[in-house]
Parts: C-alpha cells; structure tokens; sequence
C-alpha cells in the first residue's frame, strides 16, 4: 500500500481535537502500527488529548502557512515524512451572508476552503516521493446551499478546488478522496440546536428564528465520529479509493438536489415564512 521513501511515513490529520478528528486518529492509531500519528489543531489544548507514544501532538493553523511550515520543519528534523493527509479542520455558522461583517465570512472559507489547499501544497513533497493519500472532509450540505448557511457554500468551493487538486496530484501517484458525511454527534450539530442563542437583532431576525425552529427537524439519523473515521481508514487503504464517500447522507436532500432552482427557492422561503 505505501511505497518505500526515506524516511519514518505519518499520517496527519487536521482539527484532531475535535469529535471527528480524535475519531479519526484512533482509527490510524489502530489500522497503521506502522505510521506515526500526528495530530494537529489550532487549539494548544490538543496536547492533553492524547496519551500513545505513538502520537505526536502540534499546534496548527491551517489558515497560516508559517504555522505549517514550522510543524513541518520539526518533522524534516526528525526524520518524518507525511504519507497520509486527512484534511478535517473546519468551522461552522448560520448567520445573513447579505449582512453580517466580511470577516467573518472570510475565516470560514479560509478554514474550509483553502485550508486544506495550504496543507497539500506545504506537504506537497513528502505526499509525491511516498505517493500518499489525501483525504478531504466535506459535507452532504453541498448538495443544498441554502440562506444563512455559509458553511455550505465553503465546502462547495472546497470541493470544488480539491478536483482540481485530485487532478494534479494524480499526475504524481497521489490519490486524493472526498468525503461527504451528513449529521454527526459533534460540536457542530450542538451549534446548530443552540443558534437561537446567538441571533440577536439584525435585519433577519425572525427569518432566522423560523430557521433555527426547522432546521433541526430537517436532519436525518444522526451518526456517531467512529463511524465516519472507518470511511476515512478506506479511503486511505483501498487500493482503488473511491472519488467520493457519502456516509449517512439525507434522502431528503438528494431528493432536493434534483429539483429546479425555482421550486427549491420556493421551499425555502416558505420555511422561512410560514
């Protein structure tokens, strides 16, 4: 599965604080004894969640390429070279994209989009002479971008993006998969049962409280971290790794997808205003 380099091959995995991210590094804990584990996160926090000396904990931001660069270096010093990539760092947020700061945003499509295109491309080398993988974590919402989730339209654009990178990296014998998982028992689905707490007075207000009433009974079964670190472990040691893995995905939503433009805006807003 891995070819021979220089070297002792890792696997990195990105917001590894988080539920997701800890799933996935026990999962390449456990499925490669082989590889070091290196679990970063913008959060200095993520040294006290692991214990395996088999884990290496750093501080990263996906956002800042010098804070990539300098985990590399420690790495180059030590003799390690990354095979894997699990691009999972990520943010999310309801609010007005027509009103709320620019700002704010930005920092989502800085994390979500071109987070994980810092990180290919810093660790770009090392994926090349150990034909690595790359495994990008996405979302079932960008079969649905709908008002007041930005978040959607940030892994619409990551996806959008890791084609292209899919494409390229191919050209050197490096696989790159995408990973499509609807609701997951996480801090994410906490921040959307808790919006109403965060709405405040702006323009939107009462569109945003139907929103915040709905939205959570829009959601399909509801599935644990584990399981979507087993998709990631496929999606690294398949030999032909599949372009795109879909787990728990809503058929409400591809249902949806497939409706015109103007019968899907007709639903919306009349969520929004009945």
């Amino acid at each position: 599965m891995m070819a021979e380099g220089k070297g002792q091959k890792a696997i990195i995995i990105t917001g590894a604080a988080g539920g997701l991210g800890r799933a996935i590094v026990e999962a390449c804990l456990n499925a490669f004894p082989e590889c070091i584990v290196l679990a970063t996160d913008v959060h200095e926090g993520v040294a006290n969640v692991f214990s395996s000396d088999r884990i290496l904990t750093y501080h990263l931001d996906v956002t800042d390429e010098s804070s990539i660069l300098s985990v590399k270096d420690k790495l180059e010093k030590n003799g390690i070279k990354i095979w894997g990539l699990v691009n999972n760092a990520g943010v999310s947020d309801f609010f007005p994209v027509s009103e709320e700061e620019k700002d704010k945003l930005e920092k989502i499509f800085a994390i979500n989009t071109f987070g994980p295109v810092n990180m290919v491309r810093c660790f770009l080398p090392d994926l090349i002479e150990n034909k690595g993988r790359v495994v990008q974590i996405s979302s079932e919402s960008v079969r649905l971008p709908a008002a007041f989730h930005p978040y959607a339209a940030s892994k619409i654009a990551q996806e959008a993006l890791s084609v292209s990178l899919r494409n390229e990296l191919a050209l050197k014998d490096v696989r790159l998969s995408i990973i499509r998982p609807g609701a997951i028992n996480t801090p994410f689905l906490e921040d959307l049962m808790a919006m109403k707490e965060r709405i405040g007075n702006g323009i939107y207000k009462e569109y945003l409280e139907k929103f915040s009433d709905k939205a959570p009974t829009q959601i399909h079964n509801i599935t644990t971290p584990d399981k979507v670190a087993k998709v990631v472990l496929e999606a690294l040691t398949s030999k032909r790794p599949k372009r795109y893995y879909r787990v728990n995905n809503n058929p409400k939503l591809r249902i949806a997808a497939l409706l015109p433009h103007s019968v899907r805006d007709f639903f919306m807003r009349k969520m929004l205003t009945k």
